[in-house]
């Protein structure tokens, strides 16, 4: 599913402009509903991979059907991120890749998050945060879908620690991960 085990977050569009080089794949984690056609057409005609973060999108509610129709037909990402669940759902309804956001803070969040997963059924998994080599090997080992390591990865020791834990891929925000 990653053809690179890094990807770019980008969490502003104008700091987006400056960067020279990106992943193939790219999460999209700011815009407005108006702003997001044109940025995912951007990122798109470069070749890039966009997953879009429905969590983050102003002035648009992911968790219903319409909603999802208009991510899938009007903004058109490759797929979407979300913690929630329903989201994920009506976005594999709409044919959607999808990536299920996760926070392990303890043992009881780590379990419930399992189980959502689980159920939900993601293309793939992202926890956070990514600096949890333990954890990220346990997911690895617990759910039938890839796991990405996103947050607060700071350095390329950050990202490598969370491969050989068995991340499938990494996330950040900062390119010096990236590039």
């Amino acid at each position: 599913m990653f053809p690179d085990p890094y990807i770019a977050t980008i969490q502003d569009w104008e700091k987006y402009k400056t960067y020279r080089k990106l992943p193939k794949v790219v999460f999209l984690m700011t815009g407005t509903m108006l702003q997001l056609p044109e940025q995912v057409y951007e990122l798109k005609k470069h070749n890039h991979e966009v997953f879009l973060h429905c969590d983050f999108i102003h002035g648009l509610n992911p968790n219903t059907k319409e909603a999802m129709d208009y991510i899938n037909e009007v903004i058109c990402p490759d797929g979407i991120i979300s913690t929630k669940g329903s989201t994920i759902r009506n976005a594999n309804k709409a044919g959607l890749k999808t990536i299920q956001r996760i926070f392990v803070l303890d043992t009881l969040s780590l379990t419930k998050s399992i189980e959502s997963c689980l159920s939900t059924k993601p293309d793939a998994v992202e926890v956070m945060p990514g600096l949890m080599p333990t954890i990220i090997s346990r997911l690895v080992d617990e759910l039938p879908f890839p796991i990405i390591a996103g947050g607060l990865i700071h350095s390329k020791e950050d990202a490598q620690a969370a491969l050989e834990a068995g991340a499938s891929a990494v996330s950040a925000s900062s390119s010096k991960i990236w590039t």
